[in-house]
């Protein structure tokens, strides 16, 4: 009788916690094992002006060139992938592709890369992305309409401070490229922090932003992280197998700054 009240209190307490301060944000056997982003791939239509900007402006080091055909055959022998199963010689299914491309791997910070990739037919007038509202004028009129949603919206670059995302905008101005004021990206009536960005695009048109969590603000060693979860009707996965309360993750950078 006592579990079967314990288990109506339980179920009692659970009800009147919102389902999105409830989400469990972390399951299953793989959970801390990926330690970050390995690389990331955009396209561009012409790799000079590629190179030129994120080697020169966005200061990334070159790390990697590389040109290959992206059969089974032209990825064995020009980009040196393993033998086996993993890249067979030929591939005659509907969606195979047989193009000539020109590869160059940028690093980023932290050792993770950024690559682009330089193949015929690459529009000039790529989709915009869903919040091309936060983009410059100049830039929008660079894309054209999404048909339907891409594989990538856009890719922020990570840096350590709110000042140095000033000091980027100032830079990316003083080189001619068009980028929107800082903005803060906050929840309803500002009553919570999250990150500060400026938006902006390569010479491709790729949409890109540079934001900052600013860890070492001391403000972030007291914050009620659970107020990130804003969605008020999330999806079942979220919620299955999550207890009736649950403490909110402290992101690593929060426990990183304190050293």
């Amino acid at each position: 009788m006592a579990d079967l009240t314990t288990e109506k209190a339980a179920a009692s307490r659970a009800e009147t916690i919102p389902g999105h301060r409830r989400v469990l944000q972390e399951a299953g056997p793989a959970a801390g094992r990926i330690s970050g982003i390995n690389h990331l791939v955009f396209f561009t239509h012409d790799m000079n002006q590629g190179v030129r900007f994120y080697r020169d402006i966005l200061g990334m080091k070159v790390v990697r060139t590389v040109r290959f055909t992206s059969t089974g055959e032209g990825l064995r022998t020009a980009a040196h992938h393993s033998s086996g199963s993993a890249v067979k010689p030929a591939d005659t299914s509907a969606v195979a592709v047989n193009i000539s491309l020109r590869q160059v791997f940028f690093e980023m910070g932290n050792g993770e890369l950024f690559s682009l990739y330089e193949a015929p037919g690459v529009s000039e007038r790529p989709p915009a992305p869903v919040s091309s509202v936060l983009w410059p004028a100049s830039v929008k009129e660079r894309w054209s309409k999404p048909v339907e949603p891409q594989k990538l919206d856009h890719l922020s670059f990570d840096v350590r401070s709110h000042a140095d995302v000033v000091w980027f905008r100032e830079h990316l101005q003083a080189n001619g490229v068009d980028v929107s004021e800082v903005s803060e990206r906050r929840g309803a009536n500002n009553a919570h922090r999250f990150i500060s960005s400026i938006y902006f695009a390569d010479p491709s048109g790729n949409p890109l932003e540079i934001s900052s969590f600013d860890p070492a603000d001391t403000a972030w060693q007291s914050y009620d992280f659970s107020d990130w979860l804003m969605d008020e009707n999330p999806v079942p996965a979220l919620l299955e197998g999550a207890p009736e309360e649950v403490q909110p993750h402290v992101p690593n950078w929060v426990h990183a700054s304190k050293g």
